[in-house]
């Protein structure tokens, strides 16, 4: 099933931003479409894919190594990020 993740990840530390960066380029590693903002990740891709990639990098040392919260939502269908924020009629 293909999926679409928010994620963000807060690391608990004074330097964080190093924390964010890494995290991200981790991601860019594997086989998933990666997609970033000034406040959050998107991932799109299929599911087992992105369980495993999410669970790889969390379990990781860099991960062992500072406190740090992550924020995953989930939608059970691929949106298009690419294009850019959606806009929604009500």
């Amino acid at each position: 099933m293909e999926i679409t993740c928010e994620i963000s990840l807060y690391p608990l530390e004074e330097e964080y931003e190093k924390w964010i960066f890494l995290f991200i380029d981790t991601l860019k590693k594997q086989e998933l479409q990666v997609y970033t903002n000034a406040m959050s990740t998107y991932v799109v891709g299929a599911s087992d894919a992105i369980f495993s990639a999410l669970s790889v990098i969390y379990e990781s040392q860099f991960m062992q190594d500072q406190t740090s919260s992550l924020v995953v939502k989930i939608i059970n269908k691929k949106l298009p990020i690419h294009d850019g924020f959606l806009s929604f009629e009500t």
